[in-house]
């Protein structure tokens, strides 16, 4: 009887956590210079005021620990129909699936062209996993998001390695908040919001005190590009 190997997992080398970069990013794949990733200096009602506005999405970058993994899981539950939600399957690239989850959801608010807009009318309607197998080959973004990659301020480490922070991107779609994560089963709904960037800050908050407050972790908004 013969047997066919399985196929070799891709790994990707691991996004800092970098406006500048993740801007570049997605200015290489299409979206509008008009838009850009910005830090969020602090969760709190001042500090938030100085983000650039309207946030369109949110993205966390913290550590990640078995327990924290687990809760999450526990969260989590299946995609609806009117949410843009992919899994993960190569290594290490949670940060372009954070950005990808993010443009995803905002399509009716941010211009995307080019090679993105095409990812993106392809995988429309998509099972989740399906959209995951198309990333593997879409090259233009793989491309992307290995010149981003390699403009972080530190050096990046090899493709493979294991590394202890990871990527979500907080969404609101249909007036409801969605913290999106391809290396979990499925979306976790955080209900509705009237207020989408002060709303997900106290949901970050949250998670942040589960975490132990740890020292590692960062929050970038998709807005306004404040160079333009």
């Amino acid at each position: 009887m013969s047997s066919s190997a399985a196929p070799e997992k891709i790994y990707w080398v691991p996004l800092e956590s970098s406006p500048e970069a993740m801007t570049k990013m997605i200015h290489r794949l299409g979206v509008d210079k008009a838009v850009a990733f910005s830090d969020v200096l602090g969760l709190d009602d001042e500090l938030l005021a100085m983000t650039p506005q309207p946030v369109h999405a949110l993205v966390f970058l913290f550590p990640v620990t078995d327990s924290f993994q687990e809760a999450r899981i526990r969260e989590a539950s299946s995609s609806p129909l009117n949410l843009w939600y992919s899994k993960q399957t190569i290594g290490n690239a949670c940060g372009t699936m954070a950005v990808l989850h993010a443009l995803g959801n905002t399509q009716d608010r941010v211009e995307i062209g080019g090679d993105l807009k095409a990812y993106f009318d392809k995988t429309k309607n998509m099972a989740p996993l399906e959209r995951s197998l198309e990333l593997e080959r879409t090259e233009a973004i793989a491309q992307a998001h290995g010149a981003s990659a390699a403009e972080g301020q530190t050096a990046a480490p090899a493709a493979d390695a294991k590394v202890d922070l990871h990527y979500a991107a907080f969404v609101c779609v249909d007036g409801r908040i969605y913290e999106l994560d391809g290396g979990i089963p499925g979306p976790i709904d955080h209900g509705p919001s009237a207020d989408f960037l002060k709303d997900a800050a106290k949901i970050i908050q949250k998670r942040i005190s589960a975490l132990g407050d740890p020292s590692q972790l960062s929050v970038l908004a998709l807005g306004p590009n404040p160079e333009n």
